[in-house]
């Protein structure tokens, strides 16, 4: 299953958000940061239209179906972990992401308030993994994070 992640901002309830392309964050400040699962292998229409022609266009967008984790009792329990990359790997940060009750789609994490940029994730990549019983997959979204760095005084 190739799977991806897309960024939930403005998030209300599970009837009320908006997804965006990036999560942008000052890093001085907590964050909750929510995000969706998609399976990129399960598209929801046909890539391929009929045309009147009789013809057929390949190059309609197709969009991947959202994927529910631990559906089953084969899928539990399900363990979601985030992961910020950083070369320096004492700038290196995990967290386990938490399941929204109502749609196991979505998870959330919750970054603490960093006193300083140099505690803040230091890449715009992200790293995911989801355990679901005893298979995990893994894959990252590339440029899913800007973080806004404290002022540090300086001209």
């Amino acid at each position: 299953m190739r799977s991806t992640s897309v960024p939930i901002i403005n998030f209300s309830n599970i009837n009320d958000f908006q997804t965006a392309s990036q999560w942008s964050i000052r890093a001085t400040d907590p964050n909750t940061l929510y995000f969706q699962l998609f399976d990129l292998d399960n598209v929801n229409t046909s890539p391929y239209t009929a045309l009147n022609s009789g013809f057929f266009n390949a190059a309609i967008q197709t969009a991947p179906q959202r994927f529910i984790a631990g559906v089953g009792s084969s899928n539990q329990p399900v363990v979601m972990t985030v992961t910020f990359p950083s070369l320096d790997p004492s700038l290196t940060f995990t967290y386990t992401a938490t399941q929204d009750p109502n749609d196991g789609s979505v998870f959330s994490i919750t970054l603490p308030g960093y006193t300083s940029a140099g505690r803040a994730p230091a890449s715009g990549n992200v790293m995911f993994s989801l355990t679901m019983g005893i298979l995990t997959w893994t894959w990252t979204v590339q440029n899913m994070i800007a973080v806004e760095s404290s002022n540090s005084g300086c001209c």
